[in-house]
């Protein structure tokens, strides 16, 4: 499975895949090929199988059942198409999905709860991975053709289904306990931060006074507004990297008072809308950076939609995307900052390695 991955990875570089038959042909029947599948056996591997009066890219039978729908889209095409493919499931009671565009596989199970999104259990990206040993785990587990036609495959899903919505539920949850915690006035949290107070300063709190005082700050977010520091070990601002920028992970980051989360393309989205939010409109965006944007809604091609400036553009790598962010950076005149690392993926030039990226205006 290795072998294949990495080979799927470089023909990826080389734009061998310009469509979706294309990644059919030459990323998702190797894997599935890999994975002990006979894809040349039509009665179990059915391309263009019908489903009511619609058609799913593949269809994988046991016993003349299907098990998996598979919709594939080309590369960078898979936004949004989670609903075609459940209402594929819905005629068939079909119980696993996987929607891909080659390098990025996600796997639904129809019978999660919520929308489309909260039922996906995971997402296995080829070309951005931690570990391809873990990688390659994943998707025997999932898409081995005998695990899938065990049951197994099913089960484990079911598991990993579990845990995520598990997490999500106790995340959705904490609020509100918290907000029970203060209303009730909790006799060990006051006990706690009484104490902790008085061991600081030598006099002990009241009540009401630490219950005002955590209320206060549940209701103003500002108020512990998290803080990054601005400078790099060096104490110099920094705008290159060391390498390449694949295979790396953000663990830190923020764009002038934002915190856009541990995604690359999330500084674009920031960037973005402070941008618009300054008066700036999209020919001006355009001569300032290398970007490919469109007004309005585009979800094709590769394109993002940015709801909050009615701006879309199309993904890139993460090197153009750190360039990129830059531009934005250095047009709205705004400080950023991302602290990331290399990975430990045998393609990433430093795996491991740690470096910040700085620039203020």
């Amino acid at each position: 499975m290795k072998n294949v991955i990495l080979q799927i990875q470089q023909q990826i570089k080389e734009g061998l895949f310009p469509n979706e038959a294309s990644v059919i042909r030459g990323i998702i029947n190797p894997i599935l090929q890999n994975l002990n599948w006979p894809v040349n056996d039509v009665r179990i591997v059915r391309p263009e199988y019908t489903v009511a009066t619609q058609r799913v890219d593949i269809a994988l039978f046991h016993n003349n059942q299907p098990f998996i729908f598979l919709e594939a889209k080309k590369i960078g095409g898979a936004d949004g198409a989670e609903k075609q493919l459940f209402e594929y499931a819905f005629h068939s009671g079909v119980p696993i999905l996987i929607l891909t565009d080659g390098p990025t596989w996600h796997y639904f199970l129809t019978a999660g709860l919520g929308s489309y999104e909260q039922r996906k259990v995971s997402k296995l990206d080829l070309l951005e991975y931690d570990d391809l040993d873990q990688l390659c785990t994943k998707f025997s587990d999932y898409l081995e053709y005998e695990n899938v036609i065990s049951g197994k495959s099913k089960l484990i899903l079911e598991e990993d289904y579990k845990s995520i919505y598990r997490e999500r539920e106790i995340a959705s949850t904490l609020p509100n306990a918290w907000i029970k915690i203060l209303d009730e006035e909790d006799e060990l949290l006051f006990e706690i931060i009484a104490n902790k107070v008085e061991e600081l300063c030598n006099y002990k709190p009241n009540k009401n006074l630490i219950f005002n005082f955590l209320k206060e700050i549940s209701s103003s977010p500002k108020v512990i507004k998290p803080v990054l520091p601005f400078v790099s070990p060096s104490g110099k601002m920094r705008i290159k990297p060391s390498g390449s920028l694949g295979f790396t992970r953000i663990l830190k980051c923020r764009f002038s008072d934002n915190i856009p989360g541990a995604r690359w393309a999330n500084l674009i989205t920031t960037g973005i809308e402070l941008a618009v939010r300054k008066g700036f409109n999209l020919s001006i965006l355009q001569s300032k950076t290398t970007m490919n944007l469109i007004n309005g809604e585009e979800h094709e091609r590769g394109f993002k939609y940015v709801a909050r400036a009615k701006i879309s553009y199309q993904g890139m790598d993460a090197n153009k995307t750190w360039e990129n962010a830059l531009k934005l950076a250095q047009l709205i005149n705004e400080e950023i900052y991302v602290e990331f690392e290399w990975t430990n993926n045998p393609n990433a030039i430093y795996p491991g390695k740690k470096e910040t990226l700085f620039w203020k205006p």
